[in-house]
């Protein structure tokens, strides 16, 4: 019943969102009909995301007394939402909840959210997975740093993925993306192959030269002068 109440509710906060008489039908109607605070706060917040007023949703979705309904939906359209790469509400979401995700959709969006704000935080959240779905996110994470154009941000990210501590299975990973595997076709994989061997203290193999310069003298400073120009 007060799932059917709520769905009123929902259709009385549009009511009121169109008039916009301050007289509130909804709240009233709420009060009369005994609708649990907590149904009124998440029908609110999704009101608000279907009215894209996202940050005021965010502070009702994310209200301790809710269980976490509808996540995959919420932080797939939070992520569709942002807006110049700044991902914040979607994160603030899922770190605040921390609901499990269902879909492999909702997912990816909320990984590629991740991958774009933090390199570091990204290649631990895609360990936090079992092998399968860990491998995808890795490379995932590959694709989210180099498929942009190169630049100074570019190269820093490139940098940061190019000296994480990778285990074995991830070293492997790393090389079969960008040497035979889907990142063949990038630009810099040839470049983040480079600056790996480097950051690793294993230094370019003879012949190979890449196109970050500025990068390379960052990892070769950064590796404490392991690497010969």
């Amino acid at each position: 019943m007060h799932h059917k109440l709520s769905i009123l509710f929902y259709l009385l906060l549009d009511i009121d969102g169109r008039s916009g008489d301050g007289d509130s039908k909804a709240e009233s109607f709420a009060n009369l009909a005994g609708i649990p605070d907590r149904y009124q706060i998440f029908m609110k917040g999704l009101w608000l995301m279907d009215t894209r007023n996202f940050e005021l949703a965010l502070e009702h979705l994310t209200h301790p007394s809710l269980i976490s309904d509808f996540a995959d939906d919420i932080i797939s359209v939070l992520v569709r939402h942002s807006k110049d790469g700044d991902y914040t509400l979607p994160l603030a979401y899922y770190y605040t909840v921390q609901p499990s995700i269902k879909s492999s959709s909702a997912l990816q969006s909320l990984f590629d959210a991740i991958a774009r704000s933090s390199v570091v935080e990204a290649f631990e959240f895609s360990r936090s997975h079992a092998e399968y779905m860990h491998r995808q996110l890795f490379q995932r994470l590959m694709f989210a740093v180099l498929d942009s154009k190169q630049g100074e941000d570019t190269a820093q990210r490139a940098f940061e993925l190019t000296s994480l501590p990778f285990n074995a299975d991830e070293e492997q990973w790393f090389k079969e993306y960008l040497e035979s595997g889907e990142g063949k076709r990038l630009k810099a994989a040839k470049d983040t192959l480079i600056m790996r061997r480097i950051a690793t203290g294993h230094g370019p193999v003879t012949g190979d030269k890449g196109s970050w310069a500025t990068v390379l003298e960052g990892v070769k400073t950064g590796t404490g002068g392991r690497a010969q120009a």
